[in-house]
């Protein structure tokens, strides 16, 4: 058998490069220009195929893209065009110098996982701090907490910042961004379809001469898009849950080391873990959790915070179980539950007679979860389904000035503009 020669010792250096890389990184921050010629030889596809090269280094290649793509994109736009302006936002970030990783918080861009990473990243034994925010607790339940405490917590503990200073840009920074359809969509569902924002909805709802039904205001999709519009065409500040991460992120005046994307985030974080200061047992447990468990955990602390939304506004939705076949439509939105499961009202009715028993309500959720798993394939296509359902109810005037309001979102981030009309 006769050895192409060139390729050989092209392959040989290409190994020799990344083990040397690699060896580097582990001791040092994220080091974006390092990686720039190595990436460049790997997306360029010559002579080595993407299939050929492992997983770990393909990934960090898409951030390097990503992160190289927003620079090219911000020197390339005019951003003086754009009309709206970051006084219409409150911008957040977290910072853990010990860690290295500073990260801008983008709610409904997975800010619930990231501030549950910046927890677990606090209490590792590499962190100099003996008051670990959450000592008693271990990783697991960590990511068990109820979204609102997670948030409330982490906005008071977490040294959060409205803007980054010279010393903190010195470590790894961290933006996640997320289509702006589909970001929308899911503060609707979380935000208006559920309890949520209740005084808005209601705001919404009496805007538009509606009677709240038994349980809720029932504001729709086009509804809550044209309070979006409103606010922030008529220069009102911008609620968080939907603001475009150009302006929560300052994303053209931060310089990015790491762009991840929503849909990408737990791939990512390998990556991005590897460039902390994390021992091996912080980050195997942050791997484990993230590829096996995160899905379960993500229910019980979703049921958490929607049951105690319940119990706070429970006079506008007095039969608890309706709330409860709610919760159970918003997991098929979120491709946590098969689309043909039919809501079990005996075993809920059961689980809540007297005294409301959430642990067996959670566990009746876990049950179905289980029992009738879904791949990362179908969940996505489900997903994708009741995205393009959702639009279909939007007009075209309407859909024209959410593409104007996120339009550097979707040319930053490389985002599609045109709107989700297939599955």
């Amino acid at each position: 058998m006769k050895l192409n020669y060139s390729y050989l010792l092209c392959g040989t250096c290409i190994v020799f490069g990344t083990s040397l890389i690699y060896l580097s990184y582990r001791s040092s921050s994220f080091g974006y220009a390092h990686w720039t010629t190595f990436s460049k030889e790997i997306l360029a596809g010559n002579p080595l195929r993407r299939s050929q090269i492992s997983p770990a280094d393909l990934q960090r290649s898409l951030i390097l893209e990503r992160v190289q793509s927003l620079e090219s994109a911000c020197d390339s736009a005019d951003l003086s065009a754009y009309q709206f302006n970051f006084y219409q936002v409150t911008s957040r970030f977290y910072v853990d110098k010990q860690a290295n990783l500073s990260y801008c918080k983008v709610p409904k861009a997975g800010s619930s996982f990231m501030t549950e990473i910046f927890f677990a990243l606090d209490k590792d034994e590499k962190n100099n701090s003996k008051n670990s925010i959450l000592k008693s607790k271990s990783i697991d339940e960590i990511f068990e907490m109820s979204r609102n405490r997670v948030h409330m917590i982490g906005n008071s503990k977490l040294g959060a910042t409205p803007m980054l200073n010279d010393k903190e840009l010195n470590t790894t920074v961290l933006l996640v961004s997320r289509n702006p359809y589909s970001r929308l969509y899911s503060a609707y569902v979380d935000k208006f379809y559920l309890f949520g924002l209740v005084k808005t909805a209601m705001e919404i709802s009496n805007k538009n001469k509606k009677r709240h039904s038994s349980c809720g205001y029932d504001v729709t999709f086009p509804e809550f898009l044209n309070h979006v519009i409103t606010t922030a065409y008529g220069g009102y500040p911008i609620n968080r849950h939907w603001a475009p991460v150009y302006l929560l992120c300052h994303a053209c005046d931060v310089k990015y080391d790491v762009v991840s994307k929503m849909d990408t985030l737990s791939n990512d974080m390998e990556s991005i873990l590897d460039y902390t200061n994390v021992s091996y047992s912080t980050r195997s447990s942050l791997i484990n959790i993230i590829h096996r468990k995160y899905e379960n955990k993500t229910a019980i602390s979703l049921i958490n915070v929607y049951i105690k939304s319940w119990n706070q506004y429970k006079k506008l939705c007095p039969a608890f179980l309706e709330y409860l076949s709610k919760i159970w439509k918003s997991f098929k939105i979120q491709g946590k539950l098969r689309i043909d499961l039919l809501f079990p009202k005996r075993k809920f009715a059961k689980a809540i007679k007297g005294e409301i028993n959430i642990n067996e309500v959670i566990a009746i959720f876990l049950e179905y979860m289980t029992k009738y798993k879904m791949t990362s394939g179908e969940r996505k296509l489900q997903r994708r389904r009741a995205l393009v359902k959702a639009f279909s109810t939007v007009s075209e005037e309407t859909i024209t000035k959410i593409q104007e309001l996120y339009k550097l979102d979707f040319m930053l981030f490389q985002y599609d503009t045109s709107p989700p009309t297939v599955v």
